[in-house]
C-alpha cells in the first residue's frame, strides 16, 4: 500500500483541524499550519521531522516551510491513528475558541505563548510571559484580554 505524500499530510491535517482546504499561497493558511504541526509535536504526535525555533511569527520549521509550498501530487488517504485523532480534535477545538483576534493571530498567539513559556523563559510566571509577548508582537498580539485567555486556555489543555 502506497503512502501519501508529505504534502497531502500536511493538507489533511490543515483539513482536520481548521476545517477547509489549505491554500499554499495564504500567508495566513501557512502560519496556522506552522502552529497545529508545532502543536501536534508537542502533544507526542509527528507529523515529519520537523524542528521549530523562534521566528516572527512565534515557532517556526523552515523545513515544514518548504514542504507547505510543495505541489500535493497524489491523493492516497491519510489514516491516522486513534492518538493523532484525538490531538487533531484537541487543536480543533483549541484553534476554535473565539476570540478577538482573527483566526491566523489566535493560532499565533497560542503556539508563541507555549513556546515563550516553555523553551525560552521557562522559569517565568504567566504574567510575564503575556508581558514578553506584547513586548515582542507590540501592534499585532498586544490584546491583553486575549493573551491572557490564551495562556489560561494552554494551561487547561496542557493539564489533561
Amino acid at each position: 500500500m502506497k503512502k501519501p505524500s508529505q504534502q497531502r499530510l500536511l493538507c489533511v491535517v490543515f483539513f482536520n483541524v481548521f476545517g477547509r482546504e489549505f491554500d499554499a499561497s495564504s500567508m495566513d493558511d501557512r502560519v496556522m499550519l506552522q502552529k497545529a504541526v508545532f502543536f501536534m509535536h508537542e502533544l507526542g504526535v509527528s507529523c515529519g521531522d520537523y524542528t521549530f525555533s523562534w521566528d516572527c511569527y512565534g515557532p517556526f520549521s523552515p523545513d515544514l516551510s518548504d514542504d507547505m509550498k510543495k505541489e500535493v501530487k497524489d491523493d492516497i488517504q491519510v489514516n491516522f491513528s486513534q492518538k493523532a485523532k484525538g490531538v487533531i480534535e484537541k487543536l480543533k477545538n483549541l484553534f476554535g475558541i473565539q476570540s478577538d483576534y482573527t483566526e491566523r493571530y489566535w493560532a499565533e498567539t497560542l503556539a508563541s505563548l507555549y513556546y515563550l513559556k516553555n523553551y525560552m523563559y521557562p522559569t517565568s510566571t504567566d504574567e510575564a510571559i503575556v508581558q514578553k509577548l506584547e513586548d515582542i508582537k507590540r501592534g499585532s498580539l498586544d490584546n491583553h484580554t486575549e493573551n491572557c485567555k490564551a495562556i489560561n486556555t494552554l494551561n487547561g489543555l496542557f493539564a489533561e
